[in-house]
């Protein structure tokens, strides 16, 4: 089997991405997010922003159930796939090209997320301005859903691997955060994706920095930014599972609402 020597950023190729992250049961998530919705939300949802989209494997679920779609992404070539992806099944969606970190949006949402710990921040700084970002696109009385906010299970050794196959495709994924620095708790996330298809295997990879944010530490940070209120830690996207009294932890979410 020839192998390609030049390695490719997988940021660059959502289709691969989207594949690598494919085990997700998007059905069962969104119904979460409705969950959440009906006990939390102070205000009616119709417009609902997803923050870090990618390849937006929200959009057509939240579509389909009469939600209007914003997804919000650096990567130009995400956010282009996701508007082909869109019109592909007929559908009209909005893309906002911008860093999470510091963004301004052109209108107001009901419901906002950020998936698969996608909040990409290297200090506290920066994740204190992604909250006043959120804070100012997002309504009173709407919620802020976030899978991965904060490190709950920090004794361990955080990396894993697994095998996805689609469309003739085999795609292996391994994935570990190594840290680099103890006291700004600095990490990097380190992501290789290999797919073989065709008799050809190529790879693609994923280097970037991050930051380590404790429980503890992350509502302190909720409480400098003054504009959210904690509504609770959940499990695997089960609202009877309140972390508080979970010794096992699996997609932990965090809940906000906007004051």
């Amino acid at each position: 089997m020839k192998e390609k020597e030049k390695t490719l950023d997988l940021y660059d190729n959502p289709l691969y991405y989207e594949v690598a992250f494919g085990f997700r049961d998007i059905k069962r998530e969104v119904d979460f997010f409705e969950q959440c919705i009906k006990k939390f939300s102070k205000i009616r949802v119709r417009r609902v922003l997803d923050i870090g989209c990618g390849p937006s494997p929200y959009m057509l679920e939240l579509a389909k159930r009469g939600y209007a779609f914003t997804g919000l992404d650096l990567s130009k070539a995400m956010l282009d796939y996701s508007s082909e992806k869109a019109r592909k099944a007929g559908i009209k969606i909005k893309t906002i090209h911008a860093d999470m970190r510091n963004f301004e949006a052109r209108e107001m949402f009901d419901f906002v997320f950020c998936m698969l710990g996608s909040v990409e921040v290297e200090s506290t700084s920066e994740f204190l301005s992604h909250l006043s970002s959120v804070a100012s696109c997002l309504n009173k009385g709407g919620l802020y859903l976030i899978d991965g906010a904060a490190e709950f299970d920090w004794t361990r050794r955080i990396g894993d691997n697994w095998t996805v196959i689609k469309d003739g495709m085999t795609v292996n994924v391994t994935w570990e955060i190594i840290p680099v620095n103890f006291v700004e708790q600095k990490v990097i996330d380190k992501g290789t994706v290999e797919v073989i298809e065709g008799g050809e295997t190529r790879i693609f990879k994923v280097e970037k920095f991050g930051k380590v944010t404790f429980p503890q530490e992350f509502l302190a940070q909720v409480d400098k930014n003054g504009e959210f209120e904690f509504v609770g830690w959940y499990n695997n996207f089960d609202l009877t599972q309140p972390l508080e009294k979970a010794t096992k932890f699996n997609r932990p979410m965090t809940l906000l609402r906007r004051r």
